[in-house]
């Protein structure tokens, strides 16, 4: 009975480091940079997007942008890539140019994709000709059904 015990309790003692160790804070560390091209019209952005790290890809994106208050914006973005798209909220200061980031949903290869970090907006004299702004996310992602 003693051994039965042990065991159990090892078990228990395993189960439960394995459980702390799929954490999703703990997903793969990513990087995604967004680089606006075009306003088609007031309110939305489009660009092209490259995700290194965890997410390891590259597409177009469109986001919806709306002011809150008079010194924040909250944007709805759509990032598309050959294998699926996934929609990430942001939330960010236009007085520190910072903000935070979260996916939202995706569908394809991105269905079950999670994520969140925070981010650094750049915008002209700070970015390239031509380029209206570019935005870079850092944070972790993983996949959670």
């Amino acid at each position: 009975m003693k051994k039965q015990l042990n065991l159990m309790l090892l078990l228990l003692g395993v189960s439960f480091l394995v459980l702390k160790g799929c954490r999703k804070e703990d997903g793969l560390s990513t990087t995604i940079q967004l680089t606006s091209l075009a306003s088609p019209k007031p309110g939305v952005e489009t660009g092209t997007f490259i995700a290194t790290g965890g997410l390891s890809t590259s597409g177009t994106f469109v986001m919806v942008i709306e002011s809150v208050g008079s010194d924040s914006i909250h944007c709805t973005t759509t990032n598309t890539a050959p294998e699926g798209s996934f929609v990430t909220i942001l939330d960010c200061s236009i007085i520190t140019n910072k903000g935070k980031w979260y996916v939202d949903s995706g569908s394809g290869a991105y269905k079950f994709l999670k994520g969140k970090g925070s981010l650094f907006m750049l915008f002209p004299p700070d970015v390239p000709p031509g380029v209206l702004g570019t935005e870079t996310q850092t944070g972790v992602v993983w996949y959670h059904k």
